[in-house]
């Protein structure tokens, strides 16, 4: 690329994220404050409402992660090479965007079984269970959330997906419109 700025290199795609993303963020606090205002609500409670709006957050960075794909190659083939980018490395074999883009996809998909191929196979590399999951702690989206921020951050989690976005530009790929 040449020394002028390609005009998607710019991050527009960042205020809708972090619109989402706060109000997402907003949601889990209001259920985190009935733990200590509602006596016989309680972790499980919490769980159980929260992990929908958990999966949501994930589908955002998801399309969030493909459209800066598609802002930085044109187009999404071979997206699962720019998913390994990892600037944040982790003690797994794949990356933490392949993490939120499995979990993202288990969250659509989890009430159909056994999760498709890919899916799979990012759930098995992080040893997140799937499979007659009885205790939601036990869940593949509470434990990936604690692979990826141990407070379960939302927004700390979307600066792990901001930063990716950023590196990608950084890379020597080739750019192709």
């Amino acid at each position: 690329m040449n020394e002028f700025t390609h005009y998607l290199k710019v991050d527009y795609r960042q205020v809708s994220l972090e619109i989402i993303i706060s109000g997402l963020n907003d949601a889990i606090n209001s259920l985190k404050k009935q733990i200590d205002e509602i006596h016989w609500y309680d972790g499980d409670w919490f769980m159980e409402e929260s992990e929908p709006i958990y999966g949501l957050a994930f589908i955002a960075f998801q399309n969030y992660i493909n459209g800066s794909i598609k802002d930085f190659k044109g187009n999404l083939n071979n997206k699962n090479e720019l998913y390994r980018i990892d600037n944040n490395k982790n003690e797994y074999p794949k990356s933490k965007i392949e993490l939120i883009i499995g979990l993202a996809n288990y969250s659509k998909h989890k009430d159909e079984g056994t999760p498709h191929r890919g899916t799979k196979e990012v759930l098995d590399c992080f040893e997140l269970n799937y499979e007659k999951v009885t205790y939601l702690d036990k869940s593949p989206i509470f434990q990936g959330l604690t692979i990826l921020n141990i407070d379960w951050d939302l927004l700390k989690i979307k600066t792990i997906v901001t930063d990716w976005r950023k590196s990608l530009w950084e890379q020597e790929i080739e750019f192709k419109i």
